[in-house]
């Protein structure tokens, strides 16, 4: 109804009124142009991590549409500002496994809920920043669909890192289990064993080639964002 009723609307994000869903959501969802949704909580999909909602709610298929799962609801009791302390303890544990928090806030009221989510954002984790729930989706999504290949060469202290993105993305990086010397391309070297590639566009590329400290064994590689993010609701 907004789409149609206000001119340049487009909503991408969806939310089941009561987090109460029916297995026909993720294909109305799909028919109606939407690409997130937030209906399930992580105490019922028992992960706090996003992942692309099945179609029909069974494990055959997946839809096109991405859930990010509530870690933490203000309209549970007690209310959100006699649970500062634990749900700061959910996200400090959700931390040490790399794994986002989606805060619901209903507007229903202003001063307490308000007051509460503040303390909240003041006392975050070190490391753990706060986003809006788009931008945070939009940044999962493209790392997602991201496209990457190690090579390794003959010369065992040097790998090849090739990088195709679907989307745009910013903040990507790239975490190695070894040091690194020297990086050759436009890549910025981390002080802790990472690698931060600059924005690419729908469709960019990059080719890194990275120099290790001689006398290191090779060892799996992972990516992750610039800094763990934490998705305000």
């Amino acid at each position: 109804m907004l789409d149609g009723e206000i001119s340049g609307q487009y909503t991408d994000f969806f939310r089941a009124g009561h987090l109460r869903v029916l297995p026909t959501l993720p294909e109305a969802l799909q028919r109606c142009g939407h690409r997130f949704d937030s209906s399930f909580t992580a105490d019922d999909v028992l992960t706090n991590f996003p992942y692309a909602l099945p179609l029909g709610l069974l494990f055959e298929e997946d839809s096109g549409i991405y859930e990010f799962p509530v870690t933490i609801d203000d309209s549970e009791d007690p209310p959100l500002a006699q649970r500062v302390e634990k749900a700061l303890e959910v996200i400090r544990a959700n931390a040490e496994n790399g794994a986002p928090n989606v805060v619901l806030i209903h507007t229903t009221q202003s001063q307490g809920k308000l007051l509460a989510e503040e303390t909240l954002l003041r006392q975050l984790p070190p490391g753990v920043i706060a986003m809006d729930m788009e931008s945070f989706a939009h940044l999962w999504r493209a790392r997602d669909r991201l496209q990457w290949t190690i090579r390794t060469t003959r010369d065992p202290s040097k790998m090849q890192l090739d990088v195709t993105s679907d989307e745009r993305i910013e903040g990507l990086t790239f975490e190695f289990q070894r040091e690194i010397a020297d990086l050759k391309g436009d890549a910025v070297l981390l002080p802790d064993r990472r690698i931060l590639l600059p924005t690419l566009e729908t469709g960019g590329r990059i080719h890194i080639q990275i120099q290790f400290h001689a006398g290191q064994s090779r060892r799996p590689t992972k990516f992750d964002e610039n800094q763990q993010p934490f998705p305000g609701g």
